[in-house]
């Protein structure tokens, strides 16, 4: 495995109290097992990678498997060569004290060459397999696991051979022979699920331990369980989604979960002699991570909160259990309680309390003018109606007002300020506001809050929007046919990829925001709608009407005219989705 000796955490408070947590609980269960070890009576497996190379060893009570790495096809292709066999000796005594601990040796190993020759001849994969069975035989072991990395690819500087996924499945035939039904064979596998065939090698496998991790280099997060903007070429779901779709089933799925951090600065063990970092949470990928001062990811990595939720992600799944890389020294120790206690206790994982109802309540600022256009006024009516329903059970708190503060301290109360067709109009209220965003104030604009044409004399709007001066638009009102741009964003991930928007009168700007590198286009008219309007007809061009600025918190809506807007289920999701980004996930970016 393309790994390092240490994994990585950053403490919270919450550290402790799940750690207590798990405590009572084990207490309140009466766990019965006289060495004090962990027993996953559900079937779980907790696999933990420990490596000749440290000095620690492990404690039983967090794991039920220890693959011990790395042994080594051998230079003569026939046998096993191994890694500082006396520590592995050591490892194996553990289950003197702790006798349902099972300790397998793990072949292989990012670099870790010869497989593609002894694979290919019968001869010495055969022979290979019977001296597998003398090293289980003579150190007490419970099994092999091999890590071939990977059949057909010479990416860690390997041989290789088109052939190598059919030897692959002629290895594991060989290896299950030699070993027996009453010792273990597993695999570990990349994140896409390639290079295998699964049906034809599967039934001689125990298990395949799936590495979820390594996926992406800074600035992408490189163990995100979910798609998003800092997402890399595989997350950890689609993982698990790959493996199963290749023939993998659930109850042979162990997932892999990193115990280190992977950025610029390569792995990390220490996250406290880190410094001009800010640490933060992605709300769609389900994963900490660190920016610098210019807000570029510069480290992905776990912390207790995101291996707890990716630990209920395999309660919820099925799966045979969690696997991690790899068992290191005290800064690991939280992460490692958090994975025993939820995996071997086959109890829900004890979220925060952001994820449990408790989420801290926050402000929310509505502005609306009464005195403005009869189709803005019943837009602005029903969008106050609206957004109060979202309010019940104190999802948080509002106030309206019919004028922007021209007070950057009172802008500061709110998280969020939204603003229904109007926009600060005196030169006090619109300081206030730039000030406002500067600073990391939250904002959601419909319709003629993004209104700026020659006479608006307010040029910061335009760097504010991302965009150039209103250029046409469609008249009179009518439905239209929007495109999703970005599936993957948290506003948009859970409406359809085309669906049809209530009418509405929909401005196009020049240029169009989509030319600005810090915009992000959410939803655009379909270019199927042109041409698009009746008295003033729209016949081309390109038309964005949902985007975000990326150097503010901010999103943008066109929608926004006349009484008809929130009679659609799916532009209402859209509209509770942005609410919800701008409002709490926005604010963690």
């Amino acid at each position: 495995m393309n790994r390092r000796n240490k994994g990585w955490r950053i403490a919270s408070g919450w550290v402790l109290a799940m750690v207590l947590t798990w405590c009572t609980a084990l207490t309140a269960t009466g766990q019965s097992a006289t060495d004090g070890q962990i027993t996953a009576t559900d079937g779980h497996v907790v696999v933990a990678y420990v490596t000749s190379w440290t000095q620690t060893l492990p404690d039983p009570n967090v794991m039920t498997h220890i693959n011990y790495a790395f042994g080594h096809v051998n230079d003569s292709f026939d046998g096993v060569r191994i890694d500082n066999a006396e520590r592995l000796r050591r490892v194996v005594r553990l289950k003197k004290q702790h006798s349902s601990l099972k300790v397998m040796l793990s072949i292989g190993g990012w670099g870790s060459g010869r497989f593609s020759e002894m694979a290919a001849d019968e001869a010495r994969r055969k022979a290979f397999a019977q001296d597998c069975r003398r090293v289980v035989d003579d150190f007490g072991l419970d099994g092999i696991d091999i890590d071939w990395e990977y059949p057909t690819q010479s990416s860690a500087g390997i041989s290789s051979s088109p052939n190598d996924t059919r030897n692959f499945t002629l290895l594991m035939r060989d290896l299950r022979e030699a070993l027996g039904d009453e010792r273990l064979l597993t695999c570990a596998t990349v994140a896409s699920g390639a290079y295998i065939d699964f049906p034809a090698c599967i039934d001689y496998l125990d298990w395949v331990n799936v590495m979820a991790y390594d996926m992406a280099g800074a600035p992408k997060h490189h163990s995100a369980l979910y798609p998003s903007d800092i997402s890399g070429w595989m997350t950890t779901s689609g993982a698990v989604a790959a493996h199963l779709k290749a023939g993998v089933p659930p109850e042979k799925l162990v997932m892999g979960m990193p115990l280190y951090g992977r950025g610029l600065l390569g792995y990390c063990a220490e996250p406290d002699t880190l410094r001009g970092v800010t640490e933060r949470w992605h709300a769609q990928s389900m994963v900490p991570y660190l920016t610098n001062d210019e807000g570029t990811l510069v480290m992905g990595f776990e912390n207790t909160r995101s291996l707890a939720i990716k630990c209920q992600y395999i309660l919820d799944h099925r799966l045979r259990g969690g696997m991690y890389w790899e068992y290191g020294d005290e800064h690991q120790k939280a992460l490692r309680d958090v994975v025993a206690s939820i995996l071997l206790q086959g109890e829900a994982a004890p979220y925060p309390a952001d994820y449990a109802g408790g989420r801290k309540r926050f402000r929310a600022l509505f502005i609306y003018d009464p005195y403005a256009e009869t189709a803005h006024v019943e837009f602005d009516r029903q969008a106050l109606h609206f957004f109060h329903k979202l309010s019940y059970g104190e999802g948080f708190t509002y106030d309206t007002r019919t004028e922007c503060p021209a007070s950057l301290d009172t802008l500061r109360q709110y998280d969020v300020v939204v603003m229904l067709n109007t926009l600060p109009s005196g030169a006090e209220a619109r300081r206030a506001f730039e000030d406002y965003m500067k600073q990391g104030g939250g904002w959601i604009g419909f319709h003629g809050s993004g209104y700026n044409d020659k006479h608006t004399r307010w040029p910061w709007l335009n760097e504010f929007l991302g965009c150039g001066m209103f250029l046409c638009n469609n008249w009179p009102p009518q439905p239209a046919l929007v495109e999703v741009d970005k599936t993957s964003h948290p506003v948009t991930r859970t409406l359809p990829a085309q669906f049809i928007v209530p009418a509405s009168e929909f401005y196009q700007f020049s240029p169009s925001p989509r030319a600005n590198a810090d915009v992000e286009v959410l939803l655009s008219i379909s270019p199927k709608m042109y041409p698009f309007g009746i008295k003033d007809i729209v016949s081309y061009g390109d038309f964005p009407i949902v985007w975000t600025n990326r150097k503010y918190r901010m999103v943008y809506l066109n929608m926004g005219h006349g009484d008809e807007e929130f009679t659609d289920a799916t532009q209402n999701l859209l509209f509770t989705n942005v609410f919800r980004w701008v409002a709490l996930e926005g604010k963690e970016r």
